[in-house]
């Protein structure tokens, strides 16, 4: 018994691996995408929340100061001081850090920003997608003691 070979048969062999290199660079891009998101996420959720507790100390006269109170519970987060930069807090309105001395009724804004960086850079060129992000959060209460 002879067998016959065939020299113009070609084999599936390699196919998946030529498929599998295809298919791991966009997923990888996603994945990388999704961890992106959730941090910066996490770090807007945490800055928002730190502005709101800054202006609400401010507001019931706690005895701190706003930017204490705003700066302590940014400081609690590691996530969110982990890949930040750049905080800041301001006062845009007419009240100043605190309801002292205000006219009843007047609110008391306190706005914080940040700089926030990539966990995982993105493999494209810096001006198709931006290193970092500036977020920023308000925080209004009404001043309701004088």
């Amino acid at each position: 018994m002879r067998w016959r070979i065939d020299k113009n048969t070609r084999t599936d062999r390699g196919a998946s691996a030529v498929e599998f290199a295809l298919v791991v660079i966009p997923l990888l891009m996603i994945i990388a995408g999704i961890v992106n998101f959730g941090l910066v996420f996490s770090q807007q959720l945490a800055l928002d929340n730190s502005v709101r507790a800054g202006a609400r100390a401010a507001v019931v006269d706690t005895g701190k100061d706003a930017v204490t109170v705003t700066t302590d519970q940014w400081n609690s987060t590691v996530i969110a001081k982990s890949q930040t930069s750049g905080f800041a807090v301001s006062y845009p309105s007419g009240a100043g850090s605190t309801c002292d001395g205000s006219d009843f009724g007047e609110n008391l804004v306190v706005r914080g920003t940040v700089k926030a960086s990539f966990l995982i850079p993105w493999p494209l060129p810096g001006s198709l997608v931006p290193k970092s992000v500036d977020l920023k959060s308000q925080a209004e209460f009404q001043c309701e003691y004088q």
